[in-house]
């Protein structure tokens, strides 16, 4: 790596690795003869804030779904994203309701979903992980180069990564109330108590207002096992910069 910021780069691919083996992602096992393992690499971003400064570096692991093989690594891939119309509807009801919309970010959302039942998917150690001694004696190898990683969960770069999570997310929204719009299948929304909620989801982004503001306030809390981040009133999402008059 020849960038300026390299350590900044090697921290922040440390973070990620970390992050990944404490969602338990994977375990470490003895390559299988004849496996068919997936290649990984890393793809780094520059995170900008609504004043296009520099947030923090993140280092994302993926694994190159190119690779996969229907039926043997992988099944059904179609997942949902929200209509940029209804984007605009949850941002006009939150003016009409004067409870600005806030945006919520799950950070490494795909790895919280499990994989696919049934199928065993194998990924290469990536570049910057270390073996210690003590996990190759538990293996039973004498080299990393014996080694590979079977998923326990997805992973970003899979076909089928952005299903399973549109799958978790939406069971779990279901299960505390909110039932799916007919016309969108990204907006969710709540009628509890006299107070109505509206949920948008693009991926791991969430947008959300509500006829009250202490119930928007609340909505985060409820995905607790999800670490949704909340980044407040939004400003800025999917690339489109939201001002309030």
């Amino acid at each position: 790596m020849r960038s300026r910021q390299k350590e900044k780069w090697l921290k922040a691919i440390a973070e990620e690795l970390r992050a990944l083996e404490d969602n338990g992602v994977w375990k470490v096992v003895r390559k299988p003869r004849d496996a068919r393992v997936l290649h990984t690499k890393w793809v780094f971003k520059t995170k900008l804030d609504a004043e296009e400064l520099i947030e923090r570096l993140k280092a994302r692991l993926v694994a190159c779904g190119n690779e996969q093989e229907f039926g043997v690594n992988y099944h059904i891939t179609f997942a949902a994203v929200i209509d940029m119309t209804s984007v605009k509807l949850i941002l006009v009801l939150a003016r009409k309701w004067r409870v600005p919309a806030k945006h919520g970010d799950v950070p490494n959302a795909y790895v919280k979903a499990e994989k696919e039942a049934g199928l065993t998917i194998y990924i290469n150690l990536p570049q910057g992980m270390v073996i210690s001694e003590e996990v190759l004696k538990l293996v039973g190898v004498e080299s990393a180069k014996e080694l590979v990683l079977e998923l326990q969960k997805a992973l970003y770069g899979l076909k089928q990564a952005g299903r399973l999570w549109n799958q978790l997310l939406h069971k779990k929204l279901i299960d505390i109330g909110f039932e799916q719009s007919l016309t969108d299948m990204c907006v969710y929304f709540r009628w509890r108590n006299g107070v109505l909620l509206v949920v948008g989801v693009y991926v791991d982004d969430l947008l959300v207002t509500g006829t009250e503001q202490s119930a928007v306030d609340a909505f985060f809390g409820e995905l607790k096992e999800f670490s949704v981040k909340d980044l407040g009133q939004a400003s800025k999402f999917l690339g489109m910069r939201i001002t309030r008059c």
